[in-house]
């Protein structure tokens, strides 16, 4: 962007301040020889944001800002585009996810699916949750159960991004990638922080449950340990499974064994889902997302 040099001859000084007194993009300004310069930066932002359509276009010095003049003094603000990228920057950062597609930040509520009874369903728990989490009135998460490509993981997301845009942290978990990280982490500090986390964050989101593969160190030490305590905090959880928790094969998957011991301790942790979440089963296993 080419400016006044003020070393340069006084005339050529003054015809350039006169100039930009008769601009009508600066009408109503004081301009000097000593503003000149940053009202022809203004001059300039104003012409390039009038035609631009995107960050990517961005002809300022500044990419995504523009100068403006406010009580006396030049400042710096980002233009409805970098406000947009901020926000949604922003966004994203409230979601952290873990073994899953970042495509998944792409959910959104505006194209759910609410074809079947119980996508309707699904979509009205979603809305209550949303309102009364803000209330800080605990409500149950939901557990979504059903076959393969019914949506269960892009719903998830759907959720997450309408927390985020709350102000509600969330993190969302492949579940069986999430079993391997925390068995190469034992041992070390990383599984402390992991387990925390997963106990800690304001929403917890765990994608397909139930195709890890379950042992007695995961499910005592891990995950009944988790769950226990988002239930006793009343933190909610989303959970996505192919296993119908209606029938005993949720308990059975989490048995293990059929020593009383065992058996003892998978309903235990079905127990502790039923108070943490509702299922509801995707109904329509053609949809594709």
């Amino acid at each position: 962007m080419k400016k006044m040099n003020f070393e340069a001859n006084q005339k050529e000084v003054l015809q350039f301040v006169e100039e930009l007194q008769r601009d009508p993009l600066l009408e109503g300004y004081e301009i000097n020889q000593s503003n000149a310069n940053d009202f022809y930066i203004l001059k300039e932002d104003k012409k390039n944001c009038a035609s631009c359509n995107g960050l990517s276009q961005c002809k300022n010095m500044n990419e995504g800002y523009a100068l403006f003049y406010e009580d006396s003094n030049f400042v710096l603000q980002p233009c409805r585009f970098k406000k947009e990228a901020n926000r949604l920057l922003n966004e994203d950062q409230k979601i952290k996810t873990l073994f899953i597609s970042k495509s998944i930040l792409s959910a959104n509520l505006e194209s759910f699916d609410i074809t079947t009874p119980n996508r309707k369903k699904i979509y009205e728990h979603i809305l209550k949750f949303l309102t009364q989490y803000q209330q800080n009135k605990f409500i149950k998460g939901l557990y979504l159960y059903g076959t393969f490509a019914t949506g269960k993981t892009f719903i998830l997301g759907c959720i997450a991004n309408e927390l985020a845009r709350k102000g509600i942290v969330s993190l969302i978990i492949y579940f069986p990638d999430l079993v391997v990280e925390l068995k190469s982490s034992i041992g070390t500090s990383r599984l402390e922080e992991l387990i925390n986390y997963l106990k800690s964050v304001d929403v917890l989101f765990l994608d397909d449950l139930g195709s890890e593969n379950m042992t007695p160190w995961l499910r005592d030490e891990i995950l009944g340990p988790v769950l226990n305590y988002r239930l006793m905090e009343e933190k909610p959880i989303f959970i996505s499974s192919n296993i119908d928790p209606t029938t005993e094969d949720l308990r059975l998957h989490f048995s293990l064994t059929k020593a009383p011991s065992d058996q003892l301790k998978g309903a235990r942790i079905q127990s502790r889902l039923e108070g943490l979440v509702i299922p509801i089963e995707l109904d329509n296993p053609q949809y594709k997302r």
